[in-house]
């Protein structure tokens, strides 16, 4: 007969409190993430895996075998439990060569708890431990990072922070489009052709918006993440999205420190410790009074400090927010925060079910395949 669910459950804890497991806290972590993933039938990528076990020391070029050492060595661990301690068990749990997911077998009935064989009774029970397992890790181990935005309550829209630009004589001698990091509205603009009035006739504000590669590459992540769970979103540019629907729907932000617009007084209203000017970051210490400056920087190896935060709005809609400086930290963190493995590792890692944050990161790196991150500071509301 199958195992329930509750047999699952109790073998992996007797596993994990084994003298093989109780002191190898890397396979405790690994064996668990494998165990999670087979039961809500996810597969896991390598760089997942090494990312969420070994954080900030995995590099996917670097260490590309590091993951399958670790999972070798777990095989040969559960090999010695059950030859030891676990002799006696009537579930076994086995890795195969060459995957990333856990089989559970049935001693009594020397089968596969997973096997498309047997009877339509047993596969009813089957699907009702799927059924079980689901809502059991969904409520252990998941994230509401983005149940507000899939429980369809409110539209979703996902704002991309636009560069406003002018049309003016160009160095080259042409007539040309170029950026001013410190005009980024028309509002600012105006007040720079006021301050500089001989100005006024070399100059217009250019009808087309700059985005920088985190816009494409941000909104195809969250593309295929909420596709995946049949949920859809309406694309803004930020300088077309009209504030007052901050009252009607969840909100993703996604873009530069510059381009945020309205959207920086909502963040500094919300956390007021958080100061942002130009692409500074400072962040005040309440407690004793202290206060620490963060700023990107480019030469031999990017740096990003890079902002997620997790916010509740006027009529308790959901607003997301992923904010740097350069591009590196927002298609980073867009892509930790889109992935159900390091969404659920670092909600359960910080404690933060239920709850608003802000999370400083340090993202660093030139490639994309290589990029580093490191939380830094962690406000919880």
């Amino acid at each position: 007969m199958v195992a329930e669910r509750q047999n699952l459950e109790y073998q992996l804890k007797k596993i994990l409190e084994s003298d093989q497991f109780s002191r190898s806290n890397v396979n405790k972590v690994l064996l668990s993430l494998l165990f999670r993933a087979t039961i809500e039938g996810r597969k896991l990528k390598e760089a997942t895996i090494g990312s969420e076990i070994f954080g900030n020391s995995y590099d996917p070029v670097k260490n590309d075998n590091k993951v399958r050492v670790y999972i070798h060595n777990l095989r040969r661990k559960l090999s010695a439990y059950y030859e030891t301690e676990g002799q006696n068990d009537k579930v076994i749990f086995q890795i195969e060569k060459g995957e990333y997911r856990v089989v559970f077998k049935d001693v009594e009935e020397k089968k596969s708890l997973f096997s498309n064989s047997g009877s339509i009774v047993g596969l009813s029970v089957l699907l009702l431990f799927f059924i079980g397992a689901f809502f059991f890790f969904r409520k252990k181990t998941s994230s509401d990072f983005w149940e507000g935005f899939l429980d369809e309550k409110f539209s979703i829209t996902v704002l991309i922070g636009d560069h406003f630009t002018i049309e003016s004589n160009v160095p080259t001698g042409g007539f040309g489009t170029f950026r001013d990091f410190s005009i980024n509205s028309e509002q600012d603009f105006t007040q720079h052709l006021q301050q500089h009035p001989e100005q006024a006739s070399q100059m217009v504000p250019n009808q087309y918006p700059y985005v920088t590669k985190m816009g494409p590459y941000s909104a195809k992540m969250l593309s295929q993440y909420f596709g995946d769970h049949g949920t859809s979103f309406d694309l803004l540019l930020n300088s077309e999205w009209d504030k007052s629907k901050i009252n009607t729907e969840n909100l993703v932000y996604v873009g530069q420190f510059k381009t945020m617009g309205f959207l920086k007084n909502v963040f500094t209203d919300y956390f007021p410790n958080y100061e942002i000017i130009g692409e500074k970051i400072t962040r005040r210490d309440f407690t004793n009074n202290d206060k620490e400056t963060f700023r990107s920087r480019s030469g031999n190896q990017i740096i990003d400090y890079t902002i997620v935060s997790k916010m509740h709005g006027p009529v308790d809609n959901d607003i997301v927010m992923f904010l740097s400086d350069n591009d590196i930290g927002v298609i980073r963190m867009v892509e930790y925060f889109t992935d159900k493995d390091s969404i659920a590792a670092f909600y359960n890692r910080q404690q933060l079910l239920g709850k608003d944050f802000a999370a400083l990161f340090k993202v660093s790196g030139w490639e994309r395949t290589g990029y580093t991150m490191e939380l830094i500071k962690l406000d919880i509301k």
